[in-house]
């Protein structure tokens, strides 16, 4: 996962080409996605990529394998889902069958403000998003009449390659989304595990106890569980590790516990997000902070695939890693070095009875 970080300096234009030159060496090196998530008005160096859409078309003919999945699209009313249902079908088209969607309803209160979208109304509108998203992809025609949507008959075009949808994911921070997420069919991404490890084990355990209970938005279930770890940085030695990962990953410890507090004071929907304020006093603390929660993954390759089979032993099925902002250079060393090490250990962990097969794996 990367979100365009443009420390001082370094131009959006560098960032962007760098990026492509990191996906690529991704795909080189046994990666199994690559996903921009969608940011706007956040902190201005640390995450850029307010088109991810554009981002991944552009790799897409220049890489063989790597899937495509955004971290996260915000599915709420001024991205409409018949032009998201369009991208990614597009996309999957131009990939071959490799695209995937993130979704999200946005935790960022600025992103909310400035597009005038009510916090106590994003939960509704991602949900009936991901309804208008399964039957755009059916190949049928799409009538919707909804809370949010009203869509007279129309089909769209493309459509998607992978049947009977391309794999959906949305973010969930909190149990209730997980829980929603479970009974609409929806593979989850799991954030907030700054939170704790207790608290990521509740929300993997309230997704398993829910799949299955509900009507798939789709028309079919994904029931995996992806795994954010969101400051991630990988070295030969612990120490080089931590000084290519501590700015970025604290800078965007810092950012995550603000954000949440604004927007957990405007909707009780977001409330619980509150709860990041016990981590107020500790936010520079590096040590205390990779002890405490998951959220975080910096080490050796040997101290990442530790952290890999915990979280994987909890219930988790994929891992993404949030590996941006530490300069191009050792983003490409970690990258290389997480490809070579990290990802094939991790292929060998047993997949989970109850999990949807990884795609393309039967």
């Amino acid at each position: 996962m990367q979100e365009a970080h443009c420390p001082p300096g370094v131009s959006w234009a560098q960032r962007l080409e760098e990026m492509m030159i990191e996906a690529r060496a991704a795909d080189e090196f046994g990666w199994d996605w690559y996903g921009a998530g969608e940011q706007h008005f956040a902190v201005e160096e640390a995450a850029t990529s307010s088109a991810p859409e554009i981002l991944h078309a552009a790799l897409a003919p220049v890489t063989e394998r790597i899937r495509f999945r955004p971290m996260s699209t915000n599915l709420i009313k001024y991205n409409h889902p018949i032009r998201i249902a369009e991208q990614v079908a597009a996309l999957d088209v131009l990939s071959g069958g490799r695209a995937e969607l993130g979704g999200a309803r946005s935790n960022n209160p600025f992103t909310l403000e400035a597009f005038g979208v009510d916090p106590r109304e994003t939960r509704a509108q991602r949900d009936e998003a991901l309804i208008i998203l399964g039957k755009a992809w059916s190949g049928e025609m799409i009538e919707h009449r909804g809370a949010i949507y009203d869509i007279p008959p129309r089909r769209i075009s493309p459509q998607p390659i992978q049947r009977p949808t391309p794999p959906v994911h949305i973010s969930a921070t909190g149990v209730d989304s997980h829980v929603g997420a479970a009974r609409m069919g929806i593979g989850v991404m799991t954030g907030n595990s700054i939170l704790g490890w207790d608290y990521a084990q509740s929300c993997f355990d309230a997704y398993r106890a829910n799949v299955g209970t509900g009507e798939p938005a789709l028309g079919w279930s994904n029931n995996r569980i992806s795994f954010s770890s969101i400051g991630v940085a990988c070295a030969p030695t612990r120490d080089e590790a931590i000084d290519m990962g501590r700015d970025v990953a604290l800078q965007f410890v810092s950012i995550i516990v603000e954000f949440n507090q604004i927007i957990a004071r405007q909707s009780e929907d977001y409330a619980y997000l509150g709860q990041v304020a016990k981590l107020a006093d500790r936010k520079d603390d590096l040590e205390y902070l990779m002890s405490v929660a998951p959220y975080i993954t910096i080490g050796t390759p040997d101290d990442l695939i530790e952290r890999a089979a915990a979280i994987h032993a909890m219930g988790a099925d994929d891992l993404i890693y949030r590996l941006d902002g530490m300069g191009h250079e050792n983003n490409m060393k970690a990258i290389e070095l997480i490809g070579r090490h990290v990802v094939p250990a991790v292929h060998t962990f047993d997949a989970h009875e109850d999990s949807t097969p990884f795609p393309g794996s039967g």
